[in-house]
């Protein structure tokens, strides 16, 4: 798909897309509870549609009316009696969440399961993940500790050693197969990175019924296995996705413009939008669900995104048009993504005129008028919707291989256009 988007004046109220953060958590909770979960708002989204089929291949009944889903869980000892076992081999789409976290489940069963995915996730490393389910009994093999993998449990729990350097997904992943495991576990962990997405985690087990301890530092859990609680839920509002929106109006809503659907006691990661636009001088206000921005002069920024490294490409978009070089720590974190987004967007950008400079862990966004380009996605969500933003605020830009939205926010490109936005969409 071919997308052309020209500068616009942006005007109007939309309401945030679901969380697919949240949504996906909430699915793996609905597998490993008993009974019937019911999950209302959620979202449409690739990535959520792979976490359903997972759990409907692992066992689960999974009922779609609408944005109402219904989840008959019981993983794995509710599916014992055989009546609704396990597929020996279940696809993950291009989630890298969905991989982590059922790669981790899957070791509940004393069946092999093979966990498999698609497109950039087979690059991702494992093998962090691996050497902490192993810890716990589990079997795991692998192809050089990437996908496809096979795991055999069941997983015994116990003390247990991680590291999270590479990704936070491979500690939601444990602490969602531990909480069902058959001994309690101490798990210490090293080198955790965006500590918000364990928070979020802790927080969806909690709704659940289940309650994990941990230090302040949180580099050390206690879980006591424990039944889940089936419950009925509502998807909140996704601040990543929000996070390009809320930036196009920082530049180009003369008049503001209103996302709603974000609760601000969200624990998501990027809910720090909110701090990076106060430090970038937008006009906004925040109330208990929404945020009004208004198109703002930007003044030249330093955030440090480690923790929420899904906000680079919203936020190289805005140092794009601020009033000197602004700096984003976390680039590191960018590597094993859709894409190795630093790069991606250091070579994307250059297109319509922003130089990008990448120093270890540390981006420096250099401004600079945007001029017409042809950017390449490269099959990544985030590029796109990146993208899209130096056109409404700079100049024509064309989008190849737009469909990427569409991993997390399918309705992106609906959106800008309702709020006149002058974007056209080909095939």
């Amino acid at each position: 798909m071919k997308v052309e988007v020209l500068p616009s004046v942006l005007a109007g109220r939309v309401s945030a897309p679901g969380s697919k953060s949240d949504a996906q958590r909430i699915v793996a909770c609905a597998l490993l509870a008993r009974g019937v979960t019911t999950i209302r708002e959620f979202p449409d989204s690739d990535d959520c549609h792979a976490a359903l089929q997972v759990a409907q291949d692992l066992g689960a009944v999974v009922t779609i009316k609408g944005t109402t889903v219904k989840i008959r869980g019981g993983f794995p000892q509710a599916f014992a009696s055989g009546i609704r076992n396990p597929k020996p081999v279940v696809d993950c789409g291009e989630s890298g969440l969905a991989s982590r976290m059922y790669t981790a489940i899957a070791a509940l069963s004393d069946s092999t399961i093979e966990i498999r995915g698609h497109s950039t996730l087979l690059q991702r490393p494992f093998d962090d993940l691996i050497v902490a389910l192993e810890q716990c009994g589990a079997s795991v093999e692998s192809q050089d500790g990437r996908l496809p993998l096979r795991v055999r449990g069941p997983l015994h729990g116990g003390a247990v050693s991680i590291n999270a350097g590479i990704s936070s997904q491979f500690l939601t992943g444990l602490l969602l197969a531990l909480s069902r495991a058959n001994e309690p576990s101490i798990v210490r962990v090293s080198n955790l990175k965006s500590k918000p997405y364990i928070a979020l985690t802790l927080q969806i087990l909690g709704q659940f019924g289940v309650e994990v301890t941990h230090n302040e530092a949180l580099d050390e859990f206690h879980v006591t296995p424990k039944a889940m609680s089936a419950i009925d839920i509502a998807v909140p509002g996704d601040w990543s996705g929000a996070a390009f929106i809320l930036v196009a109006a920082a530049l180009c809503a003369e008049e503001g413009l209103v996302v709603d659907n974000l609760p601000m006691d969200s624990a998501q990661a990027d809910r720090a939008i909110i701090d990076a636009l106060r430090l970038a001088g937008v006009r906004f206000e925040a109330a208990e669900n929404e945020v009004k921005v208004w198109q703002s002069e930007v003044r030249a920024f330093e955030f440090d995104a480690t923790d929420c490294p899904d906000l680079f490409p919203p936020l190289v978009a805005l140092a794009a048009f601020a009033d000197g070089v602004s700096i984003i720590q976390g680039a590191s974190r960018l590597i094993h993504k859709e894409s190795n987004r630093a790069k991606v967007m250091q070579q994307e950008f250059a297109k319509a005129n922003i130089r990008i400079v990448i120093r270890g862990d540390e981006m420096k966004i250099y401004p600079s008028a945007v001029r017409r380009a042809d950017i390449s996605s490269h099959n990544d969500h985030r590029i796109a919707m990146a993208a899209a933003v130096l056109g409404l605020a700079g100049d024509h830009v064309t989008i190849r291989n737009a469909e990427a939205v569409s991993k997390s926010f399918p309705s992106f490109f609906d959106l800008m256009i309702a709020l006149k936005g002058r974007v056209q969409v080909s095939a």
